[in-house]
């Protein structure tokens, strides 16, 4: 588990060097982009959603991922894996509900990084 004195060094730290790397980490971050819309648009279709979603939730993610990131090397991105799942919550419940299983889903995940289940 990350303390919060690790991290708030290693938020000093980044906006330290933001000055001298922020033109690589713009162009790394429009590649990562111009890369996984093409595969967020396919999983969303894959998984019986609009391609529109697709979008939505990979530019959310990236944001969400992006500010809350807490390795360096973190890999995070669309997973392939997951369209089954989410297509069936789809036939199953619906597209309207999809929303909430994930926040629900959301907050699970939340949960158990706050009580250490991960260790």
């Amino acid at each position: 588990m990350i303390s919060s004195n690790s991290l708030i060094q290693d938020l000093a730290s980044d906006a330290r060097e933001l000055p001298f790397t922020w033109r690589k980490d713009l162009l790394a971050s429009v590649v990562v982009f111009l890369v996984a819309l093409p595969l967020c648009m396919g999983i969303a279709i894959a998984s019986g959603a609009p391609p529109a979603a697709g979008l939505i939730s990979g530019i959310i993610g990236g944001l969400v991922v992006g500010f809350l990131a807490g390795a360096p090397l973190q890999a995070s991105g669309p997973a392939a894996g997951l369209s089954v799942i989410v297509w069936d919550l789809i036939q199953t419940h619906g597209f309207e509900a999809l929303g909430w299983i994930i926040l629900v889903a959301g907050a699970v995940q939340i949960v158990a990084g706050i009580a250490g289940a991960g260790q």
